[in-house]
């Protein structure tokens, strides 16, 4: 009885050996070998910060410029749902975006789910967003909040201290009828799908926003 279960606890030990040489063939010397490789360097770097940069230091050198000579601008198009990163007038980048559910017309108010037109600046960076990565534009702007007062959406207090934030180049007040935070988060860009307005793209290419834009950069949304 002895001998036969060492003989079975060799057999299984054999197979087992077998198994996971078969295993370690099959990652070696197929696809499966470059999937869990990328996936090892995902893990190490999971917001994509290292690739992000080197990517984009190539972007940079392919538009004849150095991070020295990089004065970047986000241009937003709604209608094509694209997102162009350009220095002065070069075009360093050009990314697909989404945008809010209702795509057509200028925001109004917090609920109507339109991404706003108009000038901004990225105001704060948040690198532990639920949607990823989110660069925070400074929406509402002034002129927001002066369509705002006219219709009566919000106060004339609260379209001051929208109007003091601007002014002191700090993040708008996201407490009023006009909502917000808005900005540009990743979590796809296959469709128009976001629910307050803002701008989503592949999370690969917020990464590269992300990790090479800083606050303060200049971002036009177009119709």
């Amino acid at each position: 009885m002895k001998k036969t279960v060492t003989l079975l606890g060799d057999y299984f030990f054999y197979c087992f050996t077998l198994f996971s040489l078969i295993t370690v063939a099959g990652i070696a010397f197929t696809p499966a070998k470059s999937f869990l490789y990328d996936e090892f360097i995902k893990s190490l770097d999971p917001k994509g910060q290292k690739r992000a940069v080197e990517v984009f230091e190539q972007k940079l050198a392919n538009a004849g410029l150095s991070r020295e000579t990089f004065n970047p601008m986000l241009l937003i198009r709604k209608r094509s749902r694209e997102l162009l990163v350009l220095s002065d007038d070069i075009l360093v980048a050009t990314y697909p975006v989404g945008i809010g559910r209702a795509t057509i017309g200028i925001k109004l108010n917090g609920k109507d789910q339109k991404t706003p037109e108009g000038q901004y600046y990225i105001c704060r960076k948040d690198a532990d967003n639920r949607f990823h990565l989110f660069l925070q534009i400074n929406y509402p702007s002034p002129d927001d909040a002066k369509r705002g007062a006219v219709q009566q959406i919000i106060k004339a207090g609260e379209e001051e201290r929208i109007e003091t934030a601007w002014e002191s180049n700090a993040c708008p007040p996201t407490d009023t009828a006009l909502g917000g935070p808005l900005g540009i988060h990743g979590f796809g860009a296959e469709s128009s799908w976001t629910t307050d307005g803002s701008v989503s793209m592949h999370n690969i290419h917020m990464e590269e926003l992300f990790w090479n834009i800083a606050t303060g950069t200049s971002v036009a949304i177009l119709p």
